[in-house]
This record gives C-alpha cells, sequence and structure tokens, in this order.
C-alpha cells in the first residue's frame, strides 16, 4: 500500500493574503506552497523559501509539477479570482478546500471548490457557499441562505436568514443583510452598511439603511489569462 501522493500547491499572488494561505496550508496539513505567482511584484511582500514566478513565461512549464492551487485575490475581486481558477483548472490543476479549525460549517451547510473560511467564520445550518468563495474572520452566514460564486464576505459581516447573494458579490467589513434580501451579481455593500432591501446587479450601496451609490464593474486581466491559456 503507498502513501497518497503530497498535494504541490500553486498560489496565485505573492502578498498579504498569500501568507495568510500558506500559513493556512501548514495548519490542514498540507506542506507549504512550492511556487508563488504574483505579475505585479518583483519579490514576495513575506518571508519565502519555495519558487517565486512574476512571469507568465516562467510559469507556464511549472504548471505540469503542480497538483493543486489556491487563488490568493481578495478584496472586491471575485470575477477575477473565479476566471483565475478556471484558467489554472484548464492545466490541470485541482482546488483546495482551505476552513480554519476555528471556523465553523455546519453538517448541514456546503462549501464550495477553492473556498477559504477563516477564524470564527459561521456557516449555518442548510447554507451553501459557492465556489471560490470567501468569509473572512468572524463573518457570519445564517441558516438557509445562498452564496454565489466568487463571492465575499468580509471580516465581521453579518448576513441573516434565508439570503440570497448573487455570483461576484462583495459584503463590506461589518456591514449586515436583514433577513430575505437579495444581493444582486456583482453588487458591493459598503463596509458597516445595513441592507435592508434587495440589492440591483452590479451596484454599490452604503449607509444605514444602505442606499444605491454608484455602479459596480468587476474586472480581471483577461490578457494575462489568455497569455497563459496559450
Amino acid at each position: 500500500m503507498t502513501d497518497t501522493p503530497r498535494p504541490r500547491v500553486l498560489l496565485w499572488g505573492a502578498k498579504t493574503k498569500a501568507r495568510i494561505i500558506d500559513a493556512m496550508l501548514v495548519e490542514c496539513g498540507y506542506d507549504h506552497a512550492r511556487v508563488l505567482f504574483d505579475p505585479l511584484v518583483s519579490r514576495p511582500e513575506f518571508e519565502y523559501s519555495g519558487k517565486f514566478v512574476n512571469d507568465v513565461e516562467t510559469l507556464r512549464p511549472l504548471l505540469s509539477e503542480m497538483t493543486h492551487y489556491v487563488v490568493c485575490i481578495g478584496g472586491e475581486h471575485g470575477y477575477a479570482r473565479y476566471r483565475t481558477a478556471q484558467c489554472l483548472e484548464n492545466h490541470g490543476l485541482r482546488p483546495l478546500v482551505l476552513v480554519h479549525d476555528r471556523a465553523f460549517i455546519d453538517p448541514t451547510a456546503s462549501v464550495g471548490s477553492g473556498c477559504q473560511c477563516m477564524p470564527f467564520a459561521v456557516l449555518h445550518k442548510f447554507s451553501r457557499l459557492g465556489e471560490q468563495s470567501i468569509l473572512n474572520t468572524s463573518a457570519t452566514v445564517d441558516h438557509e441562505c445562498i452564496l454565489g460564486k466568487g463571492v465575499h464576505v468580509m471580516g465581521s459581516a453579518a448576513i441573516a436568514g434565508k439570503v440570497e447573494i448573487g455570483d461576484f458579490a462583495t459584503i463590506g467589513t461589518n456591514a449586515t443583510v436583514l433577513p430575505f434580501v437579495r444581493v444582486g451579481e456583482g453588487a458591493f455593500v459598503g463596509a458597516g452598511a445595513v441592507v435592508r432591501e434587495d440589492v440591483e446587479p452590479y451596484t454599490v450601496v452604503a449607509g444605514m439603511p444602505a442606499k444605491p451609490m454608484r455602479r459596480h464593474e468587476p474586472t480581471v486581466n483577461e490578457a494575462l489569462l489568455a497569455e497563459l491559456s496559450r
């Protein structure tokens, strides 16, 4: 009987989020990431002993040596996180789900591929977290909520029961979304907002109660992903 091979993990990103994710890999029983890729920096923003790459030509041949990935893109960039994940999966890499040991995921809840659940995050009964989504520190999602793919619920945000959050939406730090509300695809709920009514897709809302402020346009570096896919 042979041992299962250890995952060889690529982190897409080399900034603070990658530092956190690399530490979580070890806490979850994996090895440190083998490769960090970040085209926006000349070196990692933390001490790192593995291989760092910041250009696609160097990265491309390394992908065949990796088995898994985590996309370290946070903030309001859920669409970019999701599209990057798609690109890496097209190269045969598989997503890791990382759940901190102090997060609470109810047995009746479901967590999609590539999700990240930080300390003291709560996903309560019969709720669903879509792929490549993030529940940040102390974020709470109450019962029977449906969160789409590429969603980010930021630190200490509170999602009440039976809320629906569309793909790539962002719920800001300390925001509250009241029961039965629907937050549309690509919407951005500002920090500390109290959402009492449905939020239209691709809209920024803020305030108590939350009011529409402007349109939100998700972005992704499609040229970079296309170059990697060649």
